[in-house]
């Protein structure tokens, strides 16, 4: 039954992927709408908490903190830094979320040691071995650490506020910086190996395909995160 419902989903998620680009062009003017007055009410009415969180997480990335260096550098000789294994860690996940979410119960994901002979230092798989491009494209909309958090929101106990901001903070910013980083290191595949951002409408290699998976990413994943996020900052605006 679960196969039956994943073959569909996917055949499902097929046939509405160019429409669904089509539409999201044509509204795209709303779309940024909302997210920027989401963005403009958030900024204007947010604790300083939050604010802090976002700085932390860029001095800390960027290793302007005089006490403390970023975890890229906390790695042994031809090993995974620290900091690489938590970015492939949050990368995965959600490519297991949106996997488990179309029905492919059973996958799982894998943060290697070190760099594979393709280069990838992570992966997720299904049981089948059978995709579609909303698990493809997860990550690069999906902020997962910000909606772990998300949930804690709800717990009526106020002392914990600031803590939870701060952190929502960071966890944004996280995604932000992380998420421009990883499209620039998907958009071009070394010789020989294969990316999210050129796999997306069709797993062969071929230069219509990697075109086609390219300009799908360029309408979708702007649109996206900004849906996504004008959700996030309006939950928080409203609950919290």
């Amino acid at each position: 039954m679960l196969k039956v419902l994943s073959n569909l989903t996917d055949l499902l998620l097929g046939l509405i992927m160019w429409p669904l680009a089509a539409a999201v062009i044509y509204y795209y003017p709303d779309i940024f709408y909302s997210f920027t007055a989401s963005v403009s009410s958030f900024i204007i009415n947010a604790s300083p908490a939050y604010l802090a969180g976002a700085i932390f997480f860029l001095l800390f990335r960027f290793n302007l903190l005089p006490f403390i260096k970023f975890p890229g550098s906390w790695t042994r000789e031809g090993k995974i830094s620290l900091a690489q294994r938590l970015d492939t860690w949050e990368h995965e996940r959600a490519h297991w979320f949106f996997a488990i979410l179309t029905f492919k119960f059973g996958a799982r994901i894998e943060v290697l040691d070190k760099p594979s002979e393709l280069g990838h230092i992570g992966y997720m798989s299904t049981p089948d071995n059978t995709y579609n491009w909303l698990i493809t494209i997860g990550p690069y909309f999906f902020p997962t650490f910000t909606f772990l958090l998300l949930p804690l929101i709800f717990i009526p106990y106020e002392p914990l506020y600031p803590f939870l901001q701060f952190l929502l903070g960071w966890s944004i910013l996280f995604h932000i910086v992380q998420n421009i980083a990883d499209v620039k290191r998907n958009w071009s595949p070394s010789q020989g190996s294969y990316t999210d951002l050129t796999t997306l409408t069709n797993s062969n290699m071929t230069w219509f395909s990697i075109l086609r998976s390219r300009i799908f990413a360029i309408i979708m994943i702007p649109a996206l995160n900004f849906v996504v996020f004008t959700y996030i900052l309006m939950t928080l605006q409203q609950n919290f």
